[in-house]
């Protein structure tokens, strides 16, 4: 099992490095090329953010079909596709410098995103579920927690790795880059993701639903988001995803305008990936000591409450690094169990559709996430810490909410 977890998390941190070290350069092309047909600067850092948007909701729904596809076609064979596509799109942006008219620039540029998707989609589902696949219920979280290092690290520190990369030799020489490392993350998956059994013959896992095996594959999946274990782990997806998407984007601006504070935003989101990103194996491993997933879940949903409710009452230097590690801490104590649950209700034959449809509800979360942030501090008048208490207080009512439903469902 060893190699094969570390083979499937060196295809997460490939694809994940790769796309989102594009991600920034693709944007900023996309300015260059709308500024270049006439556009303002306002109207192309619009259309920046609308295409922008569209790409991380696709990538989030098309989850869900795609992950089927990675049970019917095995997780080697959609992992290696899917970073072939979405390298092969980011390389193509390059080619996009001769394109003449606005339309069409903002057309070429979101159906490639829109392949960049896709391809994110495929992988993620496709190395979500291969890690429930080859662990077993001694090592089970610890696969998780590896695979979640690779992806977390990558989500956060892509984006500024990218800027640095085109500061260094320009946006079109990114592009050749990232999409070389794709299709490295391609060949790493033909090599160390091995299929490690025929789906029609695998056995289920022992903590999967003990029911006959349905033949359809939407009845494979409508089996697995059935279950209530699934369902509560979908439910804490989404809220944990909600806070994580205020944390991140207000934090992303905060200091960088007469802020009393010596740290600025960006610094502290960088402190909270790491503090996540190193918290991540060692709660993998507490849960294969306990076997306490939904307990652990729990409490990360009232330690994250609490981090989002302190760390802007009087912030300070100390203060925001210090409730910066809780908060990442948290994100992971809740990552880290509900994947892990998801792996063990559910079998061979629909891990990747479950684990596709818990990729498009996180998704979900983040522009949930971004939407209540704007409402509460546009349009209702709440200050910072206000909407900060707020979501505070919707993650630790839902952690009070989970530690009654694990009594009641009898959850491990």
């Amino acid at each position: 099992m060893r190699r094969e977890i570390y083979g499937v998390t060196a295809v997460t941190l490939l694809s994940y490095a790769g796309e989102y070290m594009a991600f920034t350069s693709i944007l900023a092309w996309l300015d260059i090329l709308l500024l270049n047909s006439g556009y303002s600067p306002l109207q192309a850092f619009g259309f920046g953010y609308l295409v922008s948007s569209a790409y991380l909701v696709f990538s989030g729904v098309l989850a869900v079909p795609l992950g089927s596809l990675a049970d019917l076609f095995g997780r080697r064979l959609t992992a290696a596709i899917g970073c072939i596509l979405a390298g092969a799109s980011i390389i193509a942006v390059s080619l996009t410098g001769s394109i003449s008219g606005a339309t069409a620039i903002i057309a070429v540029i979101s159906l490639l995103l829109l392949l960049i998707g896709i391809g994110h989609a495929t992988y993620t589902t496709s190395a979500l579920a291969y890690a429930g696949d080859v662990s077993s219920e001694q090592d089970v979280g610890e696969a998780y927690g590896l695979v979640e290092t690779a992806e977390y690290t990558m989500f956060m520190f892509g984006t500024p790795l990218g800027f640095a990369l085109a500061q260094a030799y320009g946006n079109q020489s990114t592009f050749y880059i990232t999409g070389a490392i794709l299709l490295v993350g391609a060949l790493a998956a033909a090599i160390g993701m091995p299929e490690r059994r025929a789906p029609s013959s695998a056995p289920a896992p022992s903590g999967s639903i003990g029911l006959p095996r349905p033949s359809s594959k939407w009845a494979l999946l409508y089996r697995a988001v059935s279950d209530r274990e699934v369902q509560v782990s979908l439910l804490a997806i989404f809220f944990v995803s909600v806070g994580f998407t205020l944390f991140r984007v207000y934090l992303t601006q905060y200091g960088n305008n007469a802020s009393p504070s010596l740290l600025v935003g960006p610094y502290v989101v960088s402190i909270m990936a790491l503090a996540s990103v190193l918290a991540a194996v060692p709660i993998g491993r507490l849960i294969d000591i306990t076997k306490k997933r939904s307990l652990i879940m729990a409490i990360g949903f009232l330690v994250e409450g609490v981090a989002l409710a302190l760390i802007f009452f009087q912030p300070s230097p100390l203060s925001l690094v210090l409730w910066a590690v809780v908060f990442g801490v948290a994100i992971m104590l809740v990552r880290v169990p509900q994947a892990v649950i998801i792996a063990e209700r559910t079998i061979v034959e629909n891990r990747a559709s479950a684990m596709g449809t818990n990729h498009g509800v996180e998704h979900i979360g983040y522009g949930v996430g971004a939407f209540l942030g704007g409402v509460l501090l546009l349009f209702l008048g709440f200050t910072t810490l206000q909407t900060f208490w707020f979501v505070a207080g919707l993650s630790a009512a839902f952690g009070v909410a989970l530690f009654a439903a694990i009594r009641r469902l009898k959850m491990a």
